[in-house]
C-alpha cells in the first residue's frame, strides 16, 4: 500500500476519526500520537493495513512471500481512500496485479465519517481503476444506489474479520 499524502489536513483529520475504531482508548487519546499525526508522520492508509490485523482475530496474517503485491496471506489488500469531488478515486496502480478482494475504508470529509467495504476479486476484476463509490458533493450523504454499497460492511472489526470463504456471505 502506499502511503503518499496529497493533502495534509485532510490525512490528519482522517486519521482522527480512525484513531477511536482501530485504536484502544489507552492510545486514541495520547498526546504523543497526535503529535505525529500533525506532523505527517502516521499516514492512514499505514493505519488501516496494520490494525486490520490486529482487529481480524487472527484471520489476516501479513503477506511475506515477496513474489506477491497483496497486503494479506489471503490474497486480500487493504486500501484507504478519501472522498474527493464527491467520489472515491484509486488509480490503476492500486489495483494493478492485485488477485484477492479489497478491504477499503473510506473517509467523508464533510460528515467525518468511515464507511467499510469488503469487495471480492470477481466483483472488482474488469473495473481498471478499481472501484468508484459516490457520495453527494455538497452533503457528503452516500448515494448508496450505485452497485458498490452493496458490498458495505457495519464496521472495522467485521471488515477485518471476514475470510476469504465468507466472500458469499457479503451483503
Amino acid at each position: 500500500m502506499s502511503y503518499k499524502s496529497e493533502d495534509k489536513q485532510m490525512t490528519v483529520k482522517a486519521v482522527k476519526a480512525l484513531l477511536p475504531v482501530v485504536f484502544s482508548s489507552k492510545w486514541r487519546n495520547n498526546d504523543g500520537i497526535m503529535k505525529l499525526a500533525k506532523a505527517g508522520h502516521i499516514f492512514p492508509g499505514k493505519l488501516v493495513e496494520d490494525c486490520m490485523i490486529e482487529k481480524s482475530a487472527g484471520n489476516l496474517k501479513i503477506n511475506i512471500n515477496p513474489n506477491r503485491t497483496e497486503d494479506y496471506n489471503d490474497y486480500s489488500d487493504a486500501k484507504f481512500l478519501s472522498v474527493s469531488n464527491g467520489a472515491t478515486k484509486m488509480m490503476s496502480d492500486a489495483v494493478k496485479n492485485k488477485k484477492g478482494a479489497l478491504r477499503i475504508v473510506v473517509y467523508e470529509a464533510i460528515q467525518n465519517k468511515l464507511y467499510y467495504f469488503y469487495i471480492p476479486r470477481r466483483v472488482w476484476k474488469d473495473f481498471i481503476c478499481g472501484p468508484n463509490i459516490p457520495f453527494d458533493k455538497k452533503t457528503g450523504d452516500p448515494k448508496d444506489t450505485n452497485h458498490w454499497w452493496q458490498w458495505e460492511v457495519d464496521s472495522f472489526i467485521e471488515l477485518a474479520r471476514i475470510k476469504k470463504e465468507d466472500w458469499i456471505n457479503v451483503r
